[in-house]
């Protein structure tokens, strides 16, 4: 936690103060506790840390967490809220009381809240120093990470093969097993696959055709033949919160020379960039390359078509975290975890995106995407 003692320092603050549920990231982060009600972590000046948590919660919290456990009751919050006849101006000088006048508070903090702990003390909103501490994972985290991905590609594999095994009307439409195959059931079955696995799915793509050139688009309705699929996926593990993130463009059967030679040079273009990536390297540097790549090879960006999103992003305990790679992308270090997608997109003709994730060492890039990378499937 030399981060947040840094920066106490720097900010001539007593003590970091989080308080939220274990739904944001940095208290899951810091706290190691998992609760739907928000509780409080404190990080004090001397190096203490601390959660101050209901009687309900105790003794899970001193089982789940590596921090000091202090109830409420002890803190003297039943005392204050008879005082003050308000929950958040009770544990507002709750905490003043605990941890000192001057508190340091993460940009995050609810604005309700912060402005009740204003009127007991000093508050000053932190830069994101924790955000820039989850950026750099343990070796745990990444192998943490690393598992998730192994789950996420066999997740994937079931739905490359539905499409595989799918068969094609004569309009060109997939059916599965007499049904029709949509978007929809492609996330079904992925999410059951996930479900299983012990993790959670929310927002999977899996566009087709002209909804491909649109990045985001979820994707609804029949799939159809000898046109781009995109399966865009990124589960979380449900125990230990962390992502993985995978990318796949795909085709029963051929699609239109203009994707086959989109999808080659998004390929090419993912390559160079896995092949830049180091610690002391700039994301910006491995963006732009990839951006100068595709306008070498003829692929203009303008408006809402081209190369029209940043070439990726870190992963953890959020699916966008630090660091960026992007035109405004800093430096990166070794242990930083980071998605590499590139991708076209042409309203009219369609969209290709392939991502692969893994870690930045002093060498190079731990991959841990294994999955096969295949246009047309049949």
């Amino acid at each position: 936690m030399a981060g947040i003692l840094e920066e106490l320092e720097q900010r001539d603050c007593d003590a970091y103060v989080v308080y939220d549920s274990s739904d944001n990231e940095d208290m899951r982060y810091l706290s190691g506790f998992l609760a739907t009600d928000p509780f409080i972590y404190v990080y004090k000046k001397d190096g203490g840390q601390f959660l101050i948590v209901s009687s309900m919660e105790e003794l899970r919290a001193r089982r789940e967490s590596p921090c000091s456990i202090v109830t409420r009751t002890a803190a003297g919050f039943c005392e204050l809220l008879e005082k003050h006849n308000d929950a958040d101006a009770a544990s507002a000088e709750m905490i003043k009381n605990f941890c000192g006048e001057k508190l340091l508070v993460p940009y995050s903090m609810p604005v309700g809240f912060a402005r009740a702990l204003e009127s007991s003390a000093q508050v000053t909103i932190d830069s994101g120093t924790v955000l820039s501490m989850r950026a750099k994972k343990t070796r745990v985290e990444i192998e943490k990470i690393r598992a998730v991905q192994k789950k996420n590609e066999r997740g994937v594999t079931l739905a490359v093969d539905t499409v595989r095994k799918a068969d094609v009307s004569e309009d060109g439409g997939l059916f599965f097993e007499d049904e029709p195959l949509t978007s929809e059931k492609l996330r079904e079955i992925m999410h059951e696959a996930f479900f299983r696995m012990g993790l959670d799915d929310k927002d999977t793509i899996a566009s087709c055709g002209a909804d491909t050139a649109l990045p985001h688009a979820k994707g609804e309705g029949q799939l159809f033949a000898n046109q781009p699929i995109v399966l865009d996926v990124f589960p979380r593990d449900i125990e230990t919160g962390y992502f993985a993130d995978m990318t796949r463009t795909i085709s029963k059967g051929k699609p239109s020379d203009e994707i086959c030679r989109m999808y080659d040079t998004v390929h090419e273009a993912k390559e160079l960039a896995v092949s830049l990536i180091r610690a002391g390297v700039s994301g910006a540097d491995v963006h732009n390359a990839a951006a100068d790549y595709f306008t070498k090879k003829g692929y203009v960006t303008a408006g809402t078509s081209g190369f029209i999103h940043s070439l990726g992003h870190g992963v953890g305990l959020a699916i966008h975290e630090s660091p960026s790679l992007s035109v405004r992308g800093g430096v990166l270090e070794e242990g930083n975890v980071v998605t590499v997608e590139p991708g076209l997109y042409y309203p009219g003709i369609g969209g290709v995106r392939l991502e692969d994730m893994g870690a930045v060492t002093e060498d190079g890039f731990d991959r841990f995407t294994t999955f096969e990378e295949e246009l047309i499937v049949v």
